[in-house]
């Protein structure tokens, strides 16, 4: 038995390495997930490339913009629609803008607030309503799972890394209200807080000696999976921290 075995999951942003480890872990683990993108096709694509055969049936692309309310409403319904209820979210979504704040300007901060406070908001708090008026699966400990990637930012930000810091900050907020307001209804938040995270992208801006410290793809949908299973659900409110081998 898969650590996600008939899991309904919402997965928004597997079209990049991260989300593609992600997606094919959560299946591996047994999952059934509705993959987001703002094209359908790229989502198919990611499943075309990231599954195998057997595997492809339990990954149904779907297109939605998450900036707009109704289209993340719109894409949490069609798990409940498709699966009957809905386990999980797991969000890797959002692209914003780096700048300097000497440099920034307001639509900087608006940008990035779009791009990762309110898409986060939109699906997760459809996902919320959604989970609140199903019932809990047989033995399970939760009734649903809400994980948003953020990053280290969020706490302590880079230089160049202010305004992205502020909306992934709001996130890590948001996770943080829903797991208070709804801890007593089997809802379960969390934002996992990434360090770096050794992606081929990222082999153009970190010197070797970073890049073997950061966190490979595989361990944040490691982590991702199990803050998005039941197994998971003594961790709520929390912001974790995923640093691999960056300890200074």
């Amino acid at each position: 038995m898969g650590l996600l075995d008939g899991d309904a999951i919402v997965l928004a942003g597997a079209t990049g390495s991260v989300g593609g480890a992600t997606l094919a872990t959560l299946v591996r683990e047994g999952a059934r997930a509705i993959v987001v993108s703002r094209a359908a096709e790229r989502a198919q694509q990611a499943i075309d490339e990231i599954l195998d055969t057997a595997q492809r049936a339990s990954a149904v692309p779907f297109a939605a913009d998450l900036a707009d309310p109704a289209q993340a409403s719109a894409a949490v319904g069609a798990c409940v629609e498709r699966f009957g209820r809905i386990d999980a979210v797991v969000s890797l979504a959002g692209d914003g803008r780096v700048a300097r704040l000497i440099d920034s300007s307001l639509d900087d901060l608006r940008a990035n607030v779009a791009a990762f406070t309110e898409t986060a908001y939109n699906l997760a708090l459809s996902a919320l309503r959604a989970m609140l008026a199903q019932p809990y699966r047989d033995g399970a400990r939760s009734r649903g799972r809400i994980v948003v990637v953020t990053a280290g930012s969020s706490k302590q930000p880079a230089p160049g890394r202010g305004l992205f810091g502020v909306a992934k900050a709001g996130v890590n907020v948001l996770m943080q209200a829903i797991a208070r307001e709804h801890k007593a209804d089997g809802i379960v938040a969390n934002a996992l807080v990434l360090g770096g995270v050794a992606t081929d992208a990222a082999r153009g801006y970190l010197d070797p000696a970073d890049f073997a410290a950061a966190a490979t793809p595989q361990e944040v949908a490691d982590a991702l999976a199990f803050l998005a299973s039941d197994r998971g659900s003594g961790v709520n409110g929390a912001l974790v921290d995923l640093n691999a081998r960056e300890v200074d």
